[in-house]
């Protein structure tokens, strides 16, 4: 049986020498001193030879996510299992890289990134990331997965298993509706996408991925990785956002479903470009659209806004100012296959604002942005009727900003006591983000009390 470090690599993709690095990286970031990124020790720690030193654990717990207490609670190899314990092979296979459950990886201090972002924690970038993609496109390009065989087990055990996968599907069906528009906080949903992950995870593992049943656990893995995805990236947390994404990604081609695969692939190029990666974020956006040239009305909105967000960013105001026209193509057909609820529209009107605010942000036209802002901030907080966005304080927090750059302070104080209200108590990551945004502006009245309005947010 592998060595569980030799999974948790897997699941990052990096061979012993860039996994070496990176701990030696982590290791630096987290004032332990210097240590060699030697492949050899890498080696030794997955063969069982050597026990990593109490410093170098303290360095990979970082990369995985895992508290600092519980590795010397649990001590090694135990405590990697806390990085693992929910996660189960997806593809079947008994060799290569395994499919996990996301866990959280290190980030910066919210005064060296910008808003909503966590880059330095995310798994895979440029090569890497092109890599992995272009091989699940291959696999999407190929002849779809044959079912197998179903294994073998008694009719009730069976049934059993279907009426259970059955709940899940609806439960994750429910919680798909709560997306985009929700009364509930953001950690609760995904508290409960969490939950059902883990049991298809579980599932999967008694069942195996052949037959109908392990093909529609490979489809439900998938998007319940999805929403987990979107309420991590609504958290502010990205790099769970962005390994969640991945999951989704992996899941979705495992299981030959185009559709499935470019949402994914589309909500892990969101992640890219909330962090500031145009040029990754324009690659999974291209093999979205390989993946799947005919994608949903829905997904061709959130797809063509983020390309013309990551043109933005690069400077490249023709191709974003397209993009853009291929949003709002995107929203009025998104508009009329709506399920007839007015929170459909309103959920794609606000995607719509946050596109082109963004662009013209990145464009350093931000009086052009202003309108959007200013309608995104109405369409979240506007009494009677408005059904507030798991993604509300997120897209905040660009309010806020965009004023700030404009120098408009009075209407970002607004907005952050707007927030407040809608939200109640903003998540961690975007409050001590907003503080971050606030805090040069100290001296002024309104930003201040902004700022003490803040203060029931704070964290340690």
């Amino acid at each position: 049986m592998a060595h569980p470090l030799t999974a948790l690599r897997a699941v990052l993709g990096l061979s012993q020498p860039e996994y070496a690095r990176l701990v030696a990286r982590a290791h630096d970031e987290l004032g332990l001193g210097r240590t060699a990124a030697r492949r050899e020790k890498v080696s030794r720690w997955e063969s069982g030879r050597i026990v990593p030193e109490h410093s170098a654990q303290l360095a990979m717990a970082r990369i995985h996510g895992v508290p600092a207490r519980e590795v010397a609670r649990l001590g090694w190899p135990f405590w990697l299992h806390l990085a693992t314990r929910d996660g189960v092979p997806l593809d079947g296979a008994r060799d290569g890289p395994r499919l996990y459950l996301p866990r959280g990886g290190p980030r910066l201090p919210a005064s060296e990134r910008p808003p909503g972002s966590a880059l330095p924690g995310f798994a895979l970038r440029g090569d890497r990331l092109a890599a992995q993609v272009n091989g699940l496109l291959a696999r999407l390009a190929g002849p779809r997965p044959a079912l197998g065989r179903e294994q073998a087990a008694p009719a009730a055990q069976v049934a059993q298993a279907v009426e259970r996968i059955d709940w899940i599907e609806a439960r994750t069906g429910a919680l798909e509706q709560q997306m985009l528009v929700s009364l509930l906080p953001a950690r609760l949903l995904l508290a409960a996408a969490h939950t059902e992950h883990r049991q298809v995870t579980h599932l999967l593992a008694a069942a195996g991925p052949g037959g109908a049943t392990g093909w529609r656990l490979l489809l439900l893995s998938a998007r319940t990785a999805l929403l987990c995805s979107g309420f991590s990236c609504a958290l502010g947390e990205l790099a769970d956002a962005e390994r969640h994404a991945l999951t989704a990604v992996r899941a979705g081609a495992a299981a030959g479903d185009r559709d499935v695969s470019a949402t994914a692939m589309t909500q892990l190029a969101r992640h890219h470009l909330l962090a500031s990666n145009a040029a990754d974020a324009l690659g999974l956006l291209r093999a979205a659209r390989t993946a799947a040239p005919d994608l949903p009305a829905s997904t061709a909105l959130e797809l063509h806004n983020c390309e013309a967000s990551a043109f933005a960013q690069l400077g490249r105001a023709t191709e974003a100012a397209r993009a853009l026209d291929l949003a709002a193509e995107a929203f009025t057909a998104a508009d009329r296959a709506a399920t007839g609820t007015a929170t459909d529209s309103e959920a794609y009107r606000r995607f719509v604002a946050i596109g082109r605010a963004s662009v013209w942000s990145f464009l350093g036209r931000p009086a052009r942005a202003r309108p959007q802002l200013a309608a995104l901030a109405d369409s979240l907080t506007a009494s009677g009727g408005s059904t507030p966005s798991p993604y509300s304080a997120l897209w905040f927090l660009y309010v806020v900003n965009g004023h700030l750059v404009l120098g408009e302070l009075d209407v970002a104080a607004d907005a952050v006591h707007r927030i407040r209200a809608l939200t109640g108590e903003l998540p961690p990551v975007l409050a001590s983000d907003l503080r971050q945004l606030l805090a040069p502006h100290r001296n002024e009245r309104l930003l201040r009390e902004a700022l003490d309005d803040l203060g029931a947010t704070r964290t340690s």
